[in-house]
């Protein structure tokens, strides 16, 4: 064979190669799915379904969901037991020291009550209403559950005193509030102002309730309201920058000394639990001289706190103080159920956000759920 028929041939053959090959990959690159599981890789590709990982999935997991708020009732049952019985150390029943004041019934209450508690809405007032509408109508919806008496709040309704929208955006979920059931709040000085404290705008909303019962000082500064059939007395204080109240309130919770007495102000409690510059002014001038106080409820500084002080005539005080607002994205809509006992005179404290469907902000769940043993 000569050298150009043998150069022929083994071209022919190269291009021969070639042309199979390139029919080879075709075929495999349009292969099915199907085509492809029946082919003589089915095996390794069946143990390589196998023996591979499980894809970590994009999206987070669904938590697993909270108990329902109707749930929250199991809380209670073991914060009510006391291991010991504690004895009950109330105050004396005088005759009321005002003539003015009217005879009331003795407390009918035999089964707890509650009282639901805002602290320092003024965020959700200024940036989120829909979480102050989840919370109005939460505590609506529960009403009945927990047989609540009020909703109550502490200060800094809003955020800032000068802006309409703030002021609108607490009245539309106030007022749902209000529609069904009643309201008492004091100001903060969010509300009114830290320095010259006007109260004008804050009485032009006309946010806190005043059935026939309440007495008032000063346009709304100060009040207490005598709530016989729970057999307790609420008194409010608002943002002051003066100590004058102090004789007027000492002088109405006297009137009502049947009645152990619940005091709503603003600022009492620092975030450590120590008695703010405020707090002492309060503590010296009322809680040293009115026998019938034995809770305070506060706001104003920044966590979670706890107080308390035994007097003289052996009355203990409590003093609790919660406020949020700092966090914008977690502290969302947190309110606190204040269960009242009238066997056992505890008082069952949990918190709970009806906007993110959760129960205590803080993991030390001591913080946002505890039992105040004969505190009323």
């Amino acid at each position: 064979m000569s050298k150009t028929r043998m150069f022929q041939a083994l071209w022919l053959l190269l291009l021969s190669v070639v042309c199979v090959l390139m029919f080879y990959y075709r075929r495999e690159s349009t292969k099915s799915p199907q085509e492809v599981l029946s082919s003589e890789d089915t095996i390794a590709a069946v143990q390589a379904s196998v023996t591979a990982p499980t894809p970590v999935p994009t999206e987070p997991p669904t938590p697993t969901p909270a108990p329902t708020i109707y749930e929250i009732t199991e809380v209670f049952i073991p914060l009510f037991a006391t291991p010991s019985p504690v004895p009950v150390t109330l105050p004396p029943t005088p005759v009321p020291s005002s003539p003015s004041a009217p005879p009331r019934p003795s407390p009918l209450k035999t089964e707890p009550f509650s009282l639901i508690w805002f602290s320092d809405t003024q965020y959700y007032a200024y940036k989120r209403p829909e979480i102050f509408l989840s919370m109005a109508d939460w505590a609506v919806k529960v009403r009945s559950e927990y047989d609540a008496a009020a909703v109550i709040c502490t200060g800094d309704i809003v955020d800032n005193r000068n802006y309409t929208r703030h002021w609108t955006n607490a009245e539309a979920a106030i007022m749902r509030i209000r529609d069904a059931m009643p309201f008492y709040c004091v100001a903060g000085n969010h509300d009114v102002g830290a320095d010259s404290v006007d109260y004008s705008t804050y009485r032009q909303y006309d946010f806190c309730s005043v059935p026939e019962n309440m007495e008032v000082s000063d346009d709304g500064r100060c009040w207490v309201l005598p709530l016989p059939e729970q057999g307790i007395l609420l008194c409010g204080i608002g943002w002051q920058n003066d100590t004058g109240y102090a004789d007027w309130l000492n002088e109405r919770i006297d009137a009502y000394a049947d009645l152990p007495a619940v005091l709503l102000v603003h600022n009492f409690l620092n975030d450590d639990g120590s008695l703010s510059v405020n707090g002492r002014r309060v503590e010296k001038a009322i809680l040293a001289e009115s026998a019938s106080v034995r809770l305070v409820l506060c706001g104003h500084n920044d966590g979670s706190a706890r107080w308390s002080k035994t007097y003289a005539d052996g009355r203990t005080v409590n003093a609790v103080m919660y406020n949020f607002q700092d966090d914008k994205k977690y502290g969302l809509g947190y309110a606190r159920i204040l269960m009242f006992n009238p066997t056992t005179r505890n008082i069952a404290v949990t918190t709970y956000s009806p906007y993110l469907n959760d129960y205590n902000y803080y993991k030390d769940t001591s913080k946002d759920t505890f039992t105040l043993y004969d505190a009323w």
